[in-house]
């Protein structure tokens, strides 16, 4: 089984970008593999950004298709999201 410690590692990057609904988010992450996995693409691509930014010299298209990966990715988790609060309140 994995180190409870790992598991909670996706979940630094989009309980700082999603502030309003980290509680929900930390609910769900233990037993949803899918948004687990949302979250930890969200932050590799977040990181990924980051340190594309800080390399010389600049890499201009690379940049722009990460900054479009990561806000895709955190519209996948909103909708995903909504998706599942929705799912919930009719079962």
């Amino acid at each position: 089984m994995a180190d409870p410690k790992n598991r909670s590692m996706p979940l630094t990057a989009a309980l700082a970008r999603f502030v309003d609904v980290a509680d929900l988010i930390k609910s769900r992450m233990a037993t949803d593999d899918v948004l687990r996995d949302l979250c930890e693409d969200y932050r590799l691509a977040r990181e990924t950004l980051t340190r594309l930014k800080k390399e010389r010299p600049k890499r201009p298209a690379e940049i722009v298709e990460y900054t479009s990966f990561v806000a895709e990715l955190e519209d996948e988790i909103i909708r995903y999201l909504l998706g599942a609060e929705s799912t919930e309140a009719d079962g």
